[in-house]
C-alpha cells in the first residue's frame, strides 16, 4: 500500500501543480477511508 506522502506527490505530478490545503484534506480522508476498508476486508477473509 502506498503511503499518503506517495499518493499526494503522485497526484501533484499528475495535475502538474501543488495541491491546495482543501484538496490535501480531502485526499487524506479518502486515504484513511481506503485503509480502513482494506483492514476490514483482511479481517473478513
Amino acid at each position: 500500500m502506498k503511503s499518503f506522502l506517495q499518493l499526494s506527490k503522485e497526484t501533484e505530478k499528475k495535475l502538474d501543480r501543488q495541491l491546495e490545503k482543501k484538496e490535501l484534506v480531502f485526499l487524506q480522508w479518502v486515504y484513511e477511508r481506503y485503509k480502513r476498508e482494506q483492514e476490514i476486508e483482511k479481517l473478513n477473509a
